[in-house]
């Protein structure tokens, strides 16, 4: 008899793993789940995309990579603030190698190496984590949201910058995209626009305010980010712009979700 994946990790780590499976389409070839656990008695709550081949994917944290799996990394905020203090070094931020620690450990889970994995990090609780999927035959797109937008909502072109670089995670969009369709590079990298723009349409239709600027509206946060996977079976696609059937799946997947996790989270709606 086969042992259920999650028993065989239970006898090769020795400590609470529970796992909640997220269903997707079919046609995606994928695989999602959320993984629980814990560190100085604090949530760690990581969601795992997890594919049988290998995918071309655009990360805005790592660039483009061909990977086995994609990682939403949460973990409660006193937990950040713990790992970015304890775990800095003079060339290292604490949340940088807290991230590396963690893909490490979500690799030797699945059996991979940690550079067949991409990893996103919030303070977003997963339990929040919006999923919508829209589907225009031959296309299949869905996204996979977490977001928190109360402390670091900014408008970008306004507001001043400061040099976080993975220090503040409190307040964070964090998108996977997952198409059945075949992107090319140009077309991966156009999808970030198109999603970008569509988060941007769910924070002005909520009416998300500035964190640093009364007032104004923000944009999104300062520390985003996406994930863009590519698919390999379906039909090619060179542009993902809003013009096309499949940039409207992205936009109408992505402003959904976000609006539905900005709820779920911090209890934004729509007036």
């Amino acid at each position: 008899m086969r042992l259920p994946w999650i028993i065989l990790l239970l006898l090769v780590f020795p400590f609470p793993i529970i796992a909640k499976d997220i269903p997707l389409p079919e046609e995606l070839e994928a695989r999602a789940f959320v993984i629980y656990t814990e560190r100085y008695d604090l949530w760690e709550k990581s969601l795992v995309v997890q594919f049988s081949e290998k995918r071309r994917v655009l990360s805005t944290m790592e660039g483009f990579l061909e990977v086995k799996a994609v990682v939403n990394h949460s973990a409660h905020s006193e937990l950040w603030k713990r790992v970015c203090e304890e775990m800095k070094t003079k060339h290292e931020v604490g949340g940088k190698i807290y991230l590396k620690k963690r893909k490490e450990e979500i690799a030797g889970w699945l059996g991979l190496e940690a550079k067949e994995l991409t990893i996103l990090g919030t303070a977003a609780d997963m339990d929040n984590l919006a999923v919508v999927t829209k589907v225009f035959k031959p296309y299949t797109v869905t996204a996979l949201v977490t977001a928190g937008a109360r402390t670091n909502a900014l408008r970008t072109g306004l507001d001043e910058g400061s040099y976080l670089e993975g220090e503040r995670y409190d307040g964070t969009v964090n998108i996977i995209l997952l198409t059945n369709a075949r992107f090319t590079d140009g077309a991966i990298a156009r999808a970030i626009i198109t999603a970008t723009e569509a988060k941007t349409a769910a924070f002005e239709d909520l009416k998300v305010p500035s964190s640093y600027t009364e007032g104004a509206q923000a944009t999104g946060t300062g520390t985003d980010n996406i994930i863009i996977v590519s698919g390999v079976r379906g039909p090619t696609v060179t542009y993902s712009g809003g013009h096309s059937k499949i940039g409207e799946l992205i936009g109408k997947a992505v402003y959904e979700a976000v609006m539905e996790a900005l709820y779920k989270q911090n209890g934004f709606k729509r007036e």
